[in-house]
């Protein structure tokens, strides 16, 4: 988008605008299924925690992982 406005080209403006969208719908409808179904709880923990878009002020920090044999609680 940067090198749209500063070309002033429209054709970069409407390829960004085409890429934009491809990954605002493919990300939640392909790769975030695909993510849940290989990483289960974990993701999921993860995907409640940081934001898709705007990232956070503050870095998250996952919880101790459960040592062989002990359930995870989350």
């Amino acid at each position: 988008m940067g090198e749209a406005v500063l070309l002033g080209s429209v054709a970069l403006l409407l390829w960004f605008l085409v890429f934009f969208v491809a990954n605002a719908l493919i990300m939640p409808l392909i790769e975030e299924p695909l993510l849940e179904s290989r990483f289960g709880s974990d993701y999921t923990t993860y995907k409640q925690n940081v934001p898709r878009w705007i990232p956070r002020l503050k870095p998250w920090k996952p919880g101790p992982a459960p040592k062989a044999g002990e359930p995870r609680v989350d």
